[in-house]
């Protein structure tokens, strides 16, 4: 493996924000999500950037500290859903108004990314895109070779929350059984909140029966 993954935890929500630094290029790296970005900026080295952020969705507990690290790395990339896009703009669909701390982002950094598009990061290593919805609208699974960074579509042994704005039960099964689909004996599953986990030690029935 040419990359090593840090996770960070932002208190308040207890939601996961990962580091991604290469081990060929060491300068390039990456964040899944952006919830604790401070935390994330702070373990670089002084030669090292965020080049791009992968949002898996947009709630206030994944993106707090998007404005940060844009700050620091202005041609920081942010890749996400069409959906997540708009929520970005919304403090109330990115609920970040109910935590009294509104974020409301917009910018030229965003790219749209869907179903099966690739983003080359480095050497031969790329980062997957998966459609994952049913917490919310637009959530977005990644995969970096076999880490699976699922967000809140996925968190290990416990019914995905469906109640919020744009969830959709059926949708969560079904996204469930796909990341089933595509994971294997090797696979790790990376969530939003809780730790990493072997695919092999999830309890599938609890989202595809639930």
């Amino acid at each position: 493996m040419e990359f090593k993954i840090k996770k960070f935890i932002l208190k308040s929500s207890n939601s996961n924000t990962y580091l991604i630094q290469s081990e060929v290029d060491e300068k390039r790296c990456y964040l899944i999500d952006a919830g604790n970005g401070i935390e994330a900026m702070r373990a670089l080295q002084p030669n090292q950037n965020i080049d791009a952020i992968f949002l898996t969705h947009a709630h206030y507990d994944h993106i707090a500290h998007i404005g940060d690290v844009i700050e620091k790395f202005p041609n920081c990339k942010i890749y996400c859903s069409e959906y997540t896009r708009v929520a970005l703009s919304d403090y109330k669909l990115n609920l970040s108004f109910y935590h009294g701390t509104p974020v409301i982002f917009t910018g030229e950094q965003i790219n749209i990314v869907k179903e099966n598009d690739n983003i080359p990061l480095f050497n031969q290593e790329k980062m997957v895109i998966l459609e994952t919805p049913g917490h919310n609208e637009g959530c977005l699974t990644f995969q970096l070779a076999n880490y699976f960074f699922t967000g809140d579509a996925l968190i290990p042994n416990i019914p995905i929350v469906t109640k919020l704005k744009s969830g959709n039960k059926q949708q969560a099964k079904e996204s469930a059984l796909k990341i089933k689909m595509v994971t294997d004996e090797n696979s790790f599953i990376c969530p939003g909140h809780l730790n990493m986990i072997k695919s092999t030690e999830i309890d599938w029935k609890v989202y595809i029966n639930e």
